[in-house]
């Protein structure tokens, strides 16, 4: 589900000035520029996200009368977890700890801390331009509008993105002297705690009791789908894949740990118009230290998960990721077996994204149509897909291999 009722009138708390607009065109553009028209677009965003209270495009105009802008930013509005549409929907003893922890400025403090000067060549963040601190609970970020290229991903784009993330978990290792600029929220607390904290609330508490309820495998929706895919054995297979899921993480502790990006699927790895084998970095996940390899399980699946790529790609790209990564971490001089990288990859996606791909809100809606039906079934087989590759981790993979090559 998406949202922009917020529109117009929620971007209330994120506007500049005509003044502040001006000042800030004037200084990009290095000469006095006067703001005369502005058009403001809300785009849709995911209303899960517990941070993200409106996002925009804005154009501005130096007449009100051009239909030619000329310059856009993208605007986005964060906010205080505590205000939250779905807040409600946690467990009543998990709120007060949600909303006294959950970092909901970390966006902008990962530009705060210096950040971007860790990247390596090939990967960049977003200029952000301005900031507006509408108020205690709500900040604003004027970041530069990403015109993208056109087109999908193709393999090439994969593997390029890959190597990035793997030249940025080097330099990003546990123990890099660079890590001391990240925020306190990312030097704290045991390695591997958010992924805990995420599967106690997201699985333990969220998806894993309707799973195990089998009227949920009886629903219309949900049989017919498993039908359309023919496996009957899947929902077997994701319980048993549940129960494996605390070892599990016990053994992305125990791997090489490194700060991560968090949430690395396409989505947030931008690919510029006219800047040609450059990625920008957008929407930064799990702060903490992560296990090596982490960042691929969401470069892998993430438009599958949109349903912009078909679940069968994902052999194909997952053959193209694997060595791009090993190789960024080998150019940086960050020698680490690759069946300690892939354990956590295929663990990280396994706890991340396995469990979690179907659409279960969509039950409660009354009609079955055929798109809902090819919406389930493409879900089944990404499911299908992740569960397998989670069956490639060795639970004995510490014990039998050396850290190095």
């Amino acid at each position: 589900m998406s949202q922009s009722q917020v529109g117009a009138d929620g971007f209330s708390l994120a506007a500049l000035t005509q003044r502040e607009l001006a000042d800030l065109q004037s200084a990009r553009a290095g000469r006095p520029v006067p703001v005369a028209g502005t058009a403001v677009t809300p785009i849709d965003y995911d209303w899960g996200s517990p941070a993200t209270a409106g996002l925009w495009r804005v154009d501005l105009r130096e007449l009100p009368d051009q239909q030619v802008q000329f310059a856009s930013f993208f605007v986005k509005l964060l906010r205080h977890p505590r205000l939250w549409p779905a807040l409600s929907v946690l467990p009543e003893e998990s709120r007060l700890a949600f909303v006294r922890n959950f970092p909901w400025r970390f966006e902008l403090d990962m530009y705060e801390c210096g950040l971007a000067e860790a990247l390596p060549p090939g990967m960049r963040m977003p200029v952000l331009h301005t900031v507006r601190h509408s108020d205690a609970d709500h900040v604003a970020l004027w970041f530069e509008y990403i015109e993208q290229e056109p087109g999908r991903w193709g393999l090439a784009d994969y593997r390029r993105a890959a190597y990035l993330l793997g030249r940025m978990a080097a330099r990003r290792r546990d123990g890099a002297a660079l890590n001391e600029r990240l925020p306190a929220v990312c030097r704290v607390g045991l390695p591997g705690e958010s992924l805990r904290f995420y599967f106690r609330s997201r699985l333990i508490e969220g998806a894993l009791p309707a799973l195990r309820d089998p009227a949920l495998w009886h629903h219309p929706s949900i049989e017919q789908a498993l039908r359309h895919v023919a496996d009957r054995t899947l929902p077997a297979d994701m319980l048993e894949l549940a129960d494996r899921l605390p070892a599990m993480l016990d053994l992305l502790a125990g791997l090489p740990q490194t700060h991560a990006h968090g949430d690395a699927s396409p989505q947030n790895l931008l690919r510029p118009a006219g800047e040609p084998g450059t990625l920008v970095v957008i929407d930064w996940g799990f702060g903490d230290l992560l296990p090596i390899g982490f960042d691929l399980g969401q470069l892998l699946v993430g438009l599958a998960h949109a349903g912009e790529t078909d679940p069968g790609e994902l052999p194909a790209i997952d053959a193209a990721i694997m060595p791009g990564y090993l190789g960024g971490l080998a150019d940086e001089g960050y020698e680490v077996n690759p069946r300690l990288v892939r354990a956590g990859y295929l663990g990280g996606l396994a706890v991340r994204s396995a469990l979690c791909a179907l659409p279960l809100e969509r039950l409660s809606q009354p009609a079955h149509t055929d798109e809902e039906l090819e919406l389930f079934a493409a879900r089944l087989r990404l499911t299908r897909g992740m569960v397998d590759l989670a069956d490639e981790v060795e639970p004995g993979v510490l014990a039998r291999t050396p850290a190095g090559r």
